[in-house]
């Protein structure tokens, strides 16, 4: 293994490692200490990963690795069903590469439209809480997961995800992350340790805009 590998890596498996039960069991214990209202991420290992809520009091993480749209709906409705909504202050979501495995079934058209009347049911289970949402971050070229996912399917459920830009915020976290990358001139590849995943460097791009995406919910 290539040793600039090694921390994404455990930083991965530590995302994935864990059950979902133990993850939302977690989250909910979090949530019944927690003294506020918190701004809780959620969505798959992306987010995870990223720990970005390590320093920030108002935040709690959520996301599991591996989680499709549906596990965040059904996990906000779990919030709700412990009586602990008033301890959610808003939410943050990055979720659909998992959604667009090609394992699911060709029929890209269905599935998109099924993506749709999942960010209907997520931005309406959040009820007058704030949300973000993330574009999905495009897989790049080539790499060792890429062939797992539909490229088309990824773009049409990004484009789902900005048509609700005028009921939740839109956070274009696939253009922003290159933009960072480029900026800094990076080739978009070595944001990415297997294609799909982000890598240690491409964090140091992707963190900081997912905390700018984060203010945008506190500055709601």
């Amino acid at each position: 293994m290539h040793r600039a590998l090694k921390p994404v890596i455990g930083m991965i498996r530590a995302a994935l490692g864990r059950s979902r039960t133990d993850r939302e069991a977690e989250l909910m214990t979090q949530l019944i200490k927690s003294p506020r209202s918190s701004i809780l991420l959620l969505g798959d290992s992306l987010v995870a990963t990223s720990q970005a809520q390590v320093g920030n009091r108002d935040l709690i993480m959520g996301a599991v690795g591996r989680s499709r749209i549906a596990d965040v709906v059904a996990l906000i409705s779990r919030i709700k069903s412990n009586g602990l909504w008033d301890k959610a202050g808003g939410f943050v979501v990055g979720v659909g590469i998992n959604d667009a495995e090609w394992c699911e079934g060709e029929d890209l058209q269905s599935r998109a439209i099924y993506f749709r009347s999942m960010l209907d049911a997520l931005v309406r289970a959040c009820l007058d809480r704030p949300v973000a949402i993330l574009t999905i971050t495009e897989p790049d070229k080539e790499g060792a997961q890429v062939d797992r996912f539909s490229r088309e399917l990824i773009e049409r459920q990004n484009a789902e995800i900005r048509a609700f830009n005028q009921r939740a915020i839109v956070f274009d976290m696939n253009a922003s992350f290159r933009a960072s990358m480029a900026k800094a001139g990076l080739p978009v590849s070595s944001g990415f340790s297997d294609g799909v995943h982000i890598s240690e460097l491409g964090y140091q791009h992707w963190k900081p805009l997912l905390h700018e995406c984060i203010q945008a919910i506190r500055q709601h």
